[in-house]
């Protein structure tokens, strides 16, 4: 989870809002709405932490702090 958590927390500190799509089924940037390019890799990291619904993304955000920055 290093890798992952160190890449989701630099995003938070440039001021990306990570969200859970409800359409998408995972976890997903706010700005995926107009620009494409970190969708794959939240893709996969959705899916290699279980992020399949907005109760599992409550509890991952709470126990890596993303909330905070």
């Amino acid at each position: 989870m290093s890798e992952d958590y160190m890449y989701l927390r630099e995003l938070k500190l440039q001021g990306e809002e990570i969200i859970f799509s409800v359409l998408k089924g995972r976890m997903m940037l706010l700005s995926e709405i107009w620009d494409s390019s970190k969708s794959k890799i939240m893709e996969e990291i959705s899916q290699k932490y279980g992020i399949t619904s907005r109760e599992h993304f409550i509890q991952f955000k709470e126990k890596f702090n993303l909330t905070d920055y």
